[in-house]
């Protein structure tokens, strides 16, 4: 029997564990809560490393949790980015630094839902989250906007709570329309 290359064995085993993964959520989807979808987003975050803006691959991990608008607003903003890294690789593109899916640049060690507030058909959830890795640790939270398009709550988009000078402000969705 021929065994195959360590990568390549690493590599299919990501594979169905990352399927196995989405699956299990998708299966309970239906039945999720919007504080639910809100964990599991920032879950398949962590697990499949995104930092930054998603290249197309982690994007596609996230996909299921986003509405289709603000997915593609991700997409044209990595695309923008991209190009512009193209076209002046010694200049920093727009949204070159940063974790777009919390308040702090430089991201989050620790988070859960604290709370939610229903308003017609959309859900806000409250998400507390710290970063132990800065010196004190920042404590801090944002809001996620869902709204459930058909039997699922989906991302609409993510308010930051920011109170700092160099954190993000606003909101996601106007963040990425950043040229």
């Amino acid at each position: 029997m021929m065994r195959r290359p360590r990568s390549v064995r690493v590599a299919v085993t990501a594979i169905a564990a990352s399927t196995a993964l989405l699956l299990a959520a998708c299966a309970k989807a239906e039945d999720s809560t919007p504080a639910d979808v809100a964990m599991q987003f920032y879950v398949t975050l962590e697990i499949s490393g995104v930092r930054d803006l998603p290249e197309p691959r982690a994007l596609m991990a996230i996909e299921p949790y986003l509405v289709p608008a603000l997915a593609t607003q991700l997409s044209a903003a990595y695309a923008r980015r991209d190009s512009a890294t193209k076209t002046a690789p010694t200049e920093k593109p727009p949204l070159a630094d940063g974790n777009p899916f919390s308040s702090l640049f430089e991201g989050h060690s620790t988070y859960s839902a604290k709370s939610t507030t229903m308003r017609g058909d959309t859900a806000l959830v409250l998400v507390a989250f710290t970063n132990t890795d800065q010196k004190p640790a920042v404590m801090w939270s944002d809001t996620l906007v869902l709204v459930k398009p058909q039997t699922t709550w989906r991302i609409a988009d993510i308010r930051y709570g920011s109170t700092w000078e160099f954190g993000y402000q606003g909101a996601l969705s106007q963040l990425l329309k950043t040229p």
